[in-house]
């Protein structure tokens, strides 16, 4: 007997990319039939249910993404994004990795278990994102680390391989990781935002997979070419790219990932955006819902997911329009979890123990965010100085400008000069920088936080040392997080008490508390799309061109540690 026939459907076949009139039957937790017309009478089930024509599709399916972007514990992820349909997700935990080792990664092994949404693991690869002698990580991890983390069941890939040069080159231990990665079968994932050519070749000579940065036309073309799975993510949607895809004859190998998502946006939906972002930009529907779905299941190595087919999990939403979210219903496993957006009745998990040190040094004083510290007096230097290019996105070049330092060792800035004072600070405070940025729009005020990729130390960005003293001490009085201070006033804070990174509170509480954060930047001056993530990643040491670490200016591309000023 079939515990339910559900009948009267649009069925979504995203194998051949149509749509027919049919009927389901689902039988501990899979579906036992899938077939065109009318359920026959002689076919016994617990229940029947006639869903008015509703398209019946699969349950979308994540490959790239990491769960501590959204500032999230693994089970409010899940509570957030199971009312959009999302269904399974490949994670890559590499922000708790920098933070906290193979034990981090352990625990969110561990607190994605037992979870109604299904959570695949990559081992993080570049842990550090680049290289130790460039910045600090609780621990440098090794092929031995990724053989252990290899045996956990829910382990199915080595997360991106971001520091390219390093692979390209001399780096035994990358390689060595990148080789017990295929040793105990794992796939490979990759990071390519600027390879071409020859120099893509050498890095896929390595057996990475796929690539989920920046695309465009001719990109696309030669990565499938040489053998790629392409992920799109919401920059990547551009009608050019939609165009493009659109004239392959061979699509399969094109996914749509969300990567990163902060609250305010997962709130909205989670891989649903991308779906319905890529319809908007002229991909037919069935094509984006293949690309979060089947697709991404089979890279992924998964063959019951993914599909509505006999055999296949049946896990799957029921939706008028496959471009509107959230559907009217999504069922995991046979079982209705959320209607119209609302999540049914779930007994979460309790979190496991959590032990680690406070993730910001200190107390930091105003003296601490001195620029000289010779003790040379009142003088210029020459700073190397970290210039933001435009409003849209991260990219970064080298500039060097003259600076006045007054008799302590404070850069003394003007109005409308565009300059900030940048430091990072080793969780541990074995190490710390201070150097100059460009091109914020901060007029005033500073910004601390332990959100600060890859490595996630303490990142505090302002225009004087007093601000940023107070933004810092408001981060560590939460045991980590996000602060925004004008002299001695806070202006917003997000309190991240697991790693500096993750809040176990609601997500619509976080997603508030980190839109008062951009609320408070942006009247300080910021025009940027999105503030917040552009901060946070002026300390990630593999992002084009330049960034900040604990040590120092780093050229991403020359792999070349600069001091901060001359």
């Amino acid at each position: 007997m079939l515990d339910l026939i559900l009948y009267n459907a649009q069925i979504a076949d995203v194998f051949r990319l149509r749509l027919f009139e049919g009927w389901v039957g689902i039988r501990n937790g899979r579906f036992a039939y899938v077939e065109e017309g009318v359920p026959p009478e002689e076919i016994e089930a617990k229940a029947r249910e006639d869903v008015g024509g509703l398209i019946l599709a699969p349950g979308l399916v994540e490959s790239h993404m990491h769960i501590e972007s959204s500032l999230i514990t693994p089970r409010r992820f899940a509570e957030t994004v199971i009312p959009f349909g999302t269904t399974t997700i490949l994670s890559d935990p590499h922000e708790v990795g920098n933070v906290a080792g193979e034990a981090g990664v352990r625990w969110m092994f561990d607190a994605s278990r037992d979870l109604p949404l299904k959570i695949y693991h990559s081992i993080p690869s570049c842990v550090p994102a680049t290289d130790p002698a460039y910045e600090w990580t609780e621990q440098v991890f090794d092929a031995d680390v990724i053989t252990r983390l290899a045996e956990e069941p829910t382990v199915i890939a080595l997360g991106e391989v971001m520091d390219y040069r390093g692979l390209m080159g001399a780096n035994e231990r990358l390689q060595a990781i990148v080789k017990a990665a295929w040793d105990a079968g794992l796939m490979v994932e990759g990071h390519i935002p600027t390879l071409r050519g020859p120099e893509l070749s050498e890095y896929l000579e390595h057996g990475v997979g796929s690539d989920h940065t920046l695309a465009y036309p001719e990109k696309i073309e030669e990565q499938l070419s040489k053998g790629l799975a392409v992920m799109l993510q919401t920059k990547s949607i551009t009608p050019e790219n939609m165009a493009t895809v659109m004239n392959l004859a061979d699509k399969s190998r094109v996914l749509l990932v969300t990567d990163d998502l902060e609250p305010p946006l997962l709130i909205e939906g989670h891989l649903s955006r991308i779906v319905t972002l890529a319809i908007e930009t002229d991909l037919p529907p069935l094509e984006a819902w293949a690309s979060a779905s089947i697709r991404p299941a089979r890279y992924m190595g998964l063959r019951d997911v993914g599909g509505i087919a006999p055999g296949f999990k049946a896990n799957f939403v029921l939706t008028s329009d496959m471009a509107q979210f959230p559907p009217e219903a999504v069922y995991i496993a046979g079982e209705k979890l959320a209607e119209n957006g609302k999540l049914a009745p779930v007994q979460w998990p309790d979190l496991p123990p959590m032990t680690i040190n406070s993730p910001v040094p200190g107390p930091l004083q105003p003296e601490d965010f001195r620029l000289v510290t010779d003790g040379s007096g009142a003088r210029e230097v020459t700073a190397n100085v970290v210039a933001i290019q435009n409003t849209m996105n991260t990219l970064t070049k080298l500039e060097q400008i003259t600076v006045s330092v007054d008799a302590d060792g404070n850069p003394i800035f003007t109005e409308g000069d565009g300059l900030a004072l940048a430091s990072i600070y080793a969780r541990d405070g074995s190490s710390h920088m201070v150097g100059i940025i460009k091109n914020t729009g901060l007029g005033a005020g500073a910004f601390a936080s332990t959100v600060a990729h890859d490595c996630h130390n303490l990142l505090v960005i302002g225009r004087d040392a007093a601000s940023m003293s107070w933004a810092a001490q408001a981060v560590k009085a939460t045991g980590g997080g996000v602060a925004v201070a004008e002299g001695e006033n806070l202006l917003a804070s997000l309190a991240l008490p697991y790693f500096g990174l993750l809040s176990d509170e609601p997500v619509p509480q976080v997603a508030a508390d980190l839109e008062a954060v951009e609320t408070a930047l942006r009247s300080l001056g910021m025009t940027h799309q999105r503030p917040f993530l552009l901060l946070s990643i002026m300390s990630l040491s593999v992002s084009p061109f330049v960034k900040f670490t604990d040590r120092g200016v780093i050229d991403t591309e020359a792999r070349d540690l600069l001091p901060t000023w001359v």
